[in-house]
């Protein structure tokens, strides 16, 4: 009976033995579980080289997918990519225009000596041939400038400033950023032989208690603003310039324009 009882204790031991061999057979083995740790570390913050962290914890595939997940997170989010620049473009001070002047005084060339229709040479020639001499006078005088933040006017070929603006005040100088809306008129004419008279722009650098001074009375009414006008400062001068030069350098710096 006894030796029954020993054949069935080192029976049960070895079963017991092979039950534990078969249980570490399924666990995850040493390099199995540093190639994972390697993984895992960089998304842990208490992971130490001690031997236990060979194997990883219960909580430890959590940490190490929720670290990839915020990986891509940063990626898809665009929070790590490069700062967009804006770009740049060199100073240009626009080409002088006479051919407006030419118009003008032509013109008044042709009713000053209207022999046919009296008064006609003193109620219309007078007046068009000052505006005449005028654009011909400003046309040698002022550069429209483009710098690297601003429309300018300037005064001659060493562009000195031209003081404040003789309607609202302030310097002639307006960022890019506070031009709203721009163009030429009459429309469709900057494409002709002839070109366009006047070139308009609306602004809203100037303080908004002057933008209905004048012209800006009408363009900033409720009727203008109801057919998609934006408030402003209103500003026209005469086509002195190359105005296909001052369209290209309008669009190429991103000038609004509705």
């Amino acid at each position: 009976q006894q030796q029954r009882n020993k054949i069935k204790m080192v029976f049960r031991s070895i079963c017991l033995l092979l039950a534990i061999s078969g249980a570490e057979s399924f666990a995850p083995t040493t390099r199995t579980n540093t190639f994972l740790q390697r993984h895992a570390t960089p998304f842990r913050s208490d992971q130490t080289n001690s031997p236990s962290h060979l194997y990883m914890s219960e909580s430890e595939p959590n940490d190490f997918f929720g670290g990839l997940t915020s990986q891509f997170k940063d990626i898809f989010s665009g929070s790590s990519s490069p700062e967009v620049v804006k770009e740049t473009f060199p100073p240009v001070v626009t080409e002088q225009d006479f051919k407006l002047a030419a118009i003008f005084l032509t013109l008044a060339f042709g009713l000053v000596f209207e022999p046919f229709v009296p008064y006609v040479p003193f109620v219309l020639g007078g007046p068009v041939t000052l505006l005449g001499v005028l654009f011909l006078v400003q046309t040698f005088r002022v550069r429209f400038v483009f710098t690297d933040d601003a429309f300018e006017l300037k005064m001659g070929d060493d562009l000195k400033g031209t003081g404040e603006n003789i309607v609202v005040g302030g310097e002639n100088s307006w960022s890019y950023d506070s031009i709203v809306n721009w163009e030429f008129f009459p429309k469709g004419w900057i494409d002709q032989p002839q070109g366009p008279i006047l070139v308009y722009f609306k602004e809203t650098q100037t303080p908004s208690d002057q933008w209905n001074v004048g012209p800006g009375e009408k363009a900033n009414s409720d009727e203008a603003l109801a057919n998609g006008a934006v408030p402003g400062q209103v500003h026209f001068f005469p086509a002195l310039c190359n105005t296909k030069q001052l369209r290209e350098e309008f669009t190429k710096r991103g000038v609004a324009k509705l």
